[in-house]
């Protein structure tokens, strides 16, 4: 009935602007006078069904219409649940219950971009405290604040009318339970049940649970967007001309003295931080907890990123050749100078919600911030500072005295026949569980995006902060 009234709505509106067209150039012409009257009476009768349907329409009960969507959807008919729903956003707008239906709606039929916007408009609304409510008389617009203790109340209508809005929820032979709110309310301070046929709720904010389960919806959802982006990586490769440097810190941690020499044959090294949009092509699967098609993918095991890279005719850098890179030919603490301001990486800034955050400094992402987000050093390189730690090639040795030990010529990691190994034949020391990864990220302090620093994590473990780039020989 409902969308045969909205069919006949807009047929009756192009009929009247027709009819109009027709009336102007009949006026122009001055002529058919009993034309003009014909067509002046049809005007008004069209006019006349336009208005009424107008306010039937109006007077329509939303609380019908979402449950014919709703009907529609649990059958599987999401062409019509969309309509149903989109015509209550219509009247109410900020219907949070509302607009996360028509999202589960747009997922189904797969317009995720849409479906991600109604989640946005979700949780942009202030989160309630309680359950805070506004409660309206139908048909009125001034309401009264309540707090919502009960959605659902089955009681005794106490009116003794039954009128037409009310006969659908009784029975035909006697007044039997219907619906209400329990609510109390503030102004008040009484608690008072609203038979639903009579009053209407709003939500003022959304609860904490909504909150939490509509972001979650949105991580899953973006996720989706980026399955069906089968776009092949274009990985951009940068030559780094061999060359010596002095790795390592003698003012850092244990593990980055002594500076040393060590001297690298030419290699290459991806410009960017490998993309979510390019591993979920290649992988088929898509690890991050920040979701984005041009996010660096996150969460990801060094295994992961090993396979990754082989699989696109790669490997993943040494950690000399990674260090290397990432200085960009400086000898300073960050590759850019000796001091964080917050415009050159992402790290734990003011809006991290971490103990380890930096009040004092903001670098305008709360989590990951989109790949080549921020200038790349002097080798053209982004984000070797920041955003996702970025695993290397190498073990993690046990003795913190490696560097005094370590190859000046090519350095691939202690323990070389380990390189190999893999999954269960890996379990043991810490040498063999451990795999280094470089450059801080955006829950790390900004003092480890130094390109020194080193961190290490068992190469099987998926962490938030930690992605990955690759290298490859250039003979």
């Amino acid at each position: 009935m409902f969308f045969g009234s909205s069919l006949l709505r807009v047929e009756a509106r192009s009929l009247f602007i027709h009819d109009l067209y027709i009336l102007k150039i009949l006026i122009n012409r001055n002529l058919q006078m009993d034309k003009l009257i014909k067509i002046i009476k049809k005007l008004m009768i069209q006019f006349a069904f336009l208005l009424f349907s107008s306010v039937t329409l109006h007077a329509q009960d939303l609380t019908k219409i979402f449950a014919s969507g709703k009907a529609a959807f649990a059958q599987g008919k999401y062409h019509v649940a969309e309509k149903f729903f989109g015509q209550v956003l219509g009247k109410d707008s900020d219907n949070y219950k509302v607009l996360r239906a028509q999202a589960d709606t747009k997922i189904k039929l797969k317009k995720f971009q849409e479906a991600e916007d109604l989640l946005n408009r979700i949780l942009a609304m202030p989160e309630s405290k309680g359950r805070n409510i506004m409660v309206f008389l139908k048909g009125k617009t001034e309401g009264r604040k309540a707090e919502l203790v009960d959605e659902n109340v089955m009681a005794i209508d106490e009116s003794g009318a039954v009128d037409d809005d009310i006969s659908q929820f009784v029975k035909d032979d006697a007044i039997g339970p219907v619906p209400h709110f329990r609510v109390f309310i503030m102004n008040t301070g009484k608690m008072e049940l609203l038979s639903k046929s009579r009053y209407r709720i709003k939500y003022q904010g959304i609860p904490t649970a909504t909150r939490e389960l509509v972001t979650a919806l949105k991580a899953t959802v973006q996720k989706m967007a980026i399955s069906t982006n089968q776009e092949k990586p274009k990985e951009e490769m940068i030559v780094i001309k061999e060359g010596c440097f002095e790795m390592g810190s003698d003012s850092g941690n244990s593990d980055e003295r002594p500076i040393h020499k060590v001297c690298l044959s030419s290699f290459k090294i991806g410009k960017y931080e490998i993309k979510q949009k390019f591993f979920q092509s290649v992988m088929g699967f898509n690890p991050s907890q920040f979701p984005g098609a041009e996010f660096p993918v996150d969460s990801v095991s060094w295994e992961d990123a090993r396979d990754y890279c082989k699989k696109q005719g790669y490997r993943l850098p040494t950690e000399a050749e990674w260090e290397f890179a990432a200085r960009g030919g400086a000898k300073t603490k960050y590759y850019w100078g000796e001091a964080v301001t917050g415009k050159e990486g992402n790290f734990c800034d003011s809006k991290c919600d971490l103990n380890s955050r930096d009040g004092s400094k903001t670098d305008g992402f709360k989590n990951t911030s989109p790949v080549g987000s921020f200038p790349p050093n002097a080798f053209g390189l982004f984000d070797m500072a920041g955003n996702v730690s970025e695993w290397v090639f190498d073990w993690m040795p046990i003795n913190e005295n490696y560097y005094l030990m370590s190859p000046e010529k090519n350095p691939r990691g202690p323990r070389s026949e380990l390189n190999a190994c893999s999954g269960v034949d890996c379990v043991g020391s810490f040498s063999i569980t451990q795999k280094v990864n470089r450059g801080g990220s955006w829950n790390k302090k900004a003092l480890e995006m130094r390109s020194s620093n080193r961190m290490n994590s068992h190469f099987q473990l998926q962490s938030d902060g930690t992605g990955f780039r690759c290298a490859a020989n250039t003979d």
